[in-house]
């Protein structure tokens, strides 16, 4: 599982800290790592805890992080408990003096919109990751050589099908404008979960016609290596990728995303 990151933290919130070494929750009674902070302006929030301004809420620091109380700061914070009060863990911090400037800009290209502002970081995290950004159009989509090989009843019976089965999906995609990496021909095909078991809920479900940028990942996740019958008559010598995280595609009609996806891709980009 990927590490949370300060860019990927679910709630992000400006604080002073009001005591070091202490909890408002009864529950915690290991106290040598944390501090309760007074929460002064949420930057980005699950809806759940979005009316905590002005609360006190127990933080607990990560490993080699440090606060004193009195300081002012920025804190990016997961896990989240809820007791009497809240409780959290800490990514890290930055200083208000550093961090603020940096968090305002960025809810303000978002129009002051915290959920626009989180879907921009993503997008520019994940272009960031993935070796291939192009852009282009979904043109087919069909089922992968795995699913179309395993459809017949014996088969189906021969093997447990799992709650999580992904159910493995192929879209091929027309790039019209490489931004990261390169492509060796003008289609890619993009393997996707069509289940939306819980696993798998987040990844995007591609149909054909839909365009946008896309951050394309190696496929090291699915068992077929063959071209399903829609992808190969289309696409037979094209290379296949995944694309799992909802900020791997950004449509076209949301212009704000495609243009931090592409920005971080051309920032990242190699000769």
């Amino acid at each position: 599982m990927a590490s949370i990151t300060k860019e990927s933290a679910a709630f992000v919130f400006r604080g002073t800290v009001k005591r070091k070494g202490a909890a408002n929750l009864k529950a915690i009674t290991d106290t040598g790592r944390t501090a309760v902070v007074t929460v002064e302006e949420i930057v980005r929030s699950p809806p759940a805890i979005a009316g905590f301004v002005g609360q006190d809420v127990t933080v607990r620091l990560a490993d080699q992080e440090q606060v004193a109380s009195g300081e002012k700061a920025v804190f990016y914070v997961t896990g989240f408990v809820f007791g009497e009060r809240l409780a959290v863990q800490s990514v890290g911090h930055d200083s208000v003096t550093g961090a603020r400037p940096m968090v305002a800009a960025s809810t303000q290209a978002a129009g002051g919109d915290p959920t626009r502002a989180f879907r921009q970081t993503k997008a520019r995290e994940r272009a960031q990751a993935a070796p291939v950004v192009v852009t282009g159009k979904v043109v087919a989509v069909g089922l992968a050589d795995s699913e179309t090989t395993g459809a017949t009843s014996a088969a189906i019976t021969s093997r447990r099908v799992s709650e999580h089965e992904p159910f493995w999906r192929e879209a091929v995609v027309e790039v019209e404008a490489v931004h990261k990496g390169t492509m060796p021909s003008q289609q890619c095909v993009l393997r996707f979960p069509g289940s939306s078991d819980v696993r798998w809920h987040r990844s995007p479900k591609f149909q054909a016609g839909q365009e946008g940028v896309f951050s394309l990942h190696p496929d090291r996740v699915t068992s077929s290596t063959r071209l399903g019958p829609a992808a190969h008559s289309l696409a037979a010598s094209a290379t296949t990728y995944t694309a799992l995280s909802s900020a791997d595609f950004q449509p076209a009609d949301h212009p704000a995303e495609v243009a931090a996806a592409v920005s971080a891709a051309q920032s990242t980009a190699t000769t």
